[in-house]
Protein backbone atom coordinates (compact mmCIF):
# COMPACT_ATOMS: atom_id res chain seq x y z
CA UNK A 1 0.00 0.00 0.00
CA UNK A 2 1.51 3.62 -0.85
CA UNK A 3 1.60 6.03 1.71
CA UNK A 4 1.16 9.86 1.08
CA UNK A 5 4.66 11.43 1.28
CA UNK A 6 4.52 14.19 3.06
CA UNK A 7 7.78 15.81 0.54
CA UNK A 8 5.35 16.17 -2.31
CA UNK A 9 2.86 18.20 -0.37
CA UNK A 10 4.63 20.98 -2.62
CA UNK A 11 2.72 18.83 -5.61
CA UNK A 12 -0.48 17.95 -3.91
CA UNK A 13 -0.77 22.33 -3.99
CA UNK A 14 -0.94 22.26 -7.41
CA UNK A 15 -3.87 20.58 -7.42
CA UNK A 16 -5.64 23.73 -5.34
CA UNK A 17 -4.79 26.68 -7.98
CA UNK A 18 -7.69 28.68 -6.36
CA UNK A 19 -6.36 28.79 -3.10
CA UNK A 20 -3.46 31.28 -1.48
CA UNK A 21 -0.79 29.08 -0.22
CA UNK A 22 -2.20 30.11 3.78
CA UNK A 23 -5.68 29.04 2.37
CA UNK A 24 -4.22 25.54 1.11
CA UNK A 25 -1.97 25.16 4.55
CA UNK A 26 -5.22 25.76 6.89
CA UNK A 27 -7.62 23.43 4.63
CA UNK A 28 -4.89 20.35 4.44
CA UNK A 29 -4.80 20.62 8.00
CA UNK A 30 -8.28 21.13 9.18
CA UNK A 31 -9.44 18.14 6.33
CA UNK A 32 -6.82 16.07 8.49
CA UNK A 33 -8.43 16.59 11.43
CA UNK A 34 -6.48 19.24 13.17
CA UNK A 35 -8.72 21.38 15.34
CA UNK A 36 -9.15 25.41 14.63
CA UNK A 37 -7.16 25.88 17.67
CA UNK A 38 -4.48 23.98 17.01
CA UNK A 39 -4.11 25.13 13.24
CA UNK A 40 -3.84 28.23 15.10
CA UNK A 41 -1.44 27.48 17.38
CA UNK A 42 0.70 25.50 14.45
CA UNK A 43 0.85 28.29 11.90
CA UNK A 44 1.45 31.19 14.85
CA UNK A 45 -2.14 32.56 13.96
CA UNK A 46 -5.07 33.25 16.09
CA UNK A 47 -7.90 31.44 16.40
CA UNK A 48 -10.28 34.38 14.80
CA UNK A 49 -7.21 34.07 11.62
CA UNK A 50 -7.93 30.61 11.07
CA UNK A 51 -11.79 30.98 11.00
CA UNK A 52 -11.46 33.65 8.94
CA UNK A 53 -9.39 31.98 6.03
CA UNK A 54 -11.40 28.61 6.34
CA UNK A 55 -14.49 30.99 5.64
CA UNK A 56 -12.45 32.65 2.84
CA UNK A 57 -11.71 29.12 1.34
CA UNK A 58 -15.51 28.37 1.21
CA UNK A 59 -15.96 31.82 -0.62
CA UNK A 60 -13.26 31.22 -3.07
CA UNK A 61 -14.46 27.41 -3.81
CA UNK A 62 -17.91 28.51 -3.75
CA UNK A 63 -18.83 26.05 -0.82
CA UNK A 64 -21.02 26.34 2.26
CA UNK A 65 -19.73 24.21 4.56
CA UNK A 66 -16.25 22.78 5.89
CA UNK A 67 -17.95 19.07 5.24
CA UNK A 68 -17.89 20.22 1.77
CA UNK A 69 -14.17 21.60 2.07
CA UNK A 70 -13.18 18.18 3.82
CA UNK A 71 -14.83 16.14 0.70
CA UNK A 72 -12.84 18.45 -2.39
CA UNK A 73 -10.03 17.61 0.11
CA UNK A 74 -10.37 14.21 -0.01
CA UNK A 75 -11.25 13.82 -3.17
CA UNK A 76 -8.43 15.77 -4.86
CA UNK A 77 -6.02 13.88 -2.53
CA UNK A 78 -7.26 10.06 -3.69
CA UNK A 79 -7.31 11.51 -7.22
CA UNK A 80 -3.72 12.96 -6.78
CA UNK A 81 -2.26 9.52 -5.47
CA UNK A 82 -4.04 7.50 -8.28
CA UNK A 83 -2.74 10.07 -10.67
CA UNK A 84 0.94 9.56 -9.16
CA UNK A 85 0.55 5.73 -8.74
CA UNK A 86 -0.18 5.46 -12.48
CA UNK A 87 2.51 7.92 -13.77
CA UNK A 88 5.25 5.63 -11.24
CA UNK A 89 3.82 2.69 -12.70
CA UNK A 90 4.11 3.58 -16.51
CA UNK A 91 7.08 4.93 -16.31
CA UNK A 92 8.79 1.40 -15.08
Amino acid sequence: MREFDLNQLSDFRDVFPELTQAQFETGMLYSMGITKKEIGMLRSVSYSVVKETLDDIKKRMGIYSLNQLLSIFQVRLVLFCLKNCILKKSSK
